[in-house]
């Protein structure tokens, strides 16, 4: 039997920075993706046409809608929640909701939907109006795509 010797000619720290600089462009890529998908729902949830929307009359429900992007339990990011009419209110409601959640969320990746006003459910569930739902079915229906376009972004 011959025995064969095998020899490590690369730097263990080369090896190490290029594991570390591959985790990092997977983790930008994955917290663009979900940033990406709670935009597009955040545009599903506020930008409704008249036939479903709610109508806004001080806009803090509207204004109460966004995401959170929680990693580990961290926020990693915040979207703006913007601010409609003089809903400052619901900015404040909707940004508390989300961090509220996010504390959940202890380990991966999570990306988290609020309308952060209490009667959002109200105007669902009686006014027949759709507040969050549809960005949840959408997120539903968008989330294999997306994780199947990062599997192949990472695979490159």
């Amino acid at each position: 039997m011959n025995n064969v010797n095998v020899k490590m000619v690369t730097p263990l720290a080369e090896i190490d920075a290029l594991l570390r600089k591959e985790a990092e462009r997977v983790e930008e890529l994955t917290i663009r993706a979900l940033a990406r998908l709670g935009e597009m729902c955040v545009t599903e949830a506020r930008d409704r046409p008249s036939m479903t929307s709610w109508i806004d009359q001080t806009g803090n429900l509207r204004s109460s809608i966004g995401y959170v992007i929680v990693r580990d339990g961290e926020i990693i990011s915040l979207s703006d929640f913007r601010q409609v009419n003089n809903g400052r209110e619901g900015v404040e409601s909707g940004k508390e909701l989300a961090t509220e959640l996010a504390k959940a969320y202890s380990t991966g990746y999570a990306l988290i939907v609020v309308a952060g006003m209490r009667y959002a459910v109200f105007v669902e569930a009686m006014e027949n109006k759709v507040v969050l739902s549809s960005a949840e079915l959408f997120a539903r229906n968008e989330l294999p795509k997306m994780l199947a376009k990062l599997k192949q972004q990472i695979s490159v």
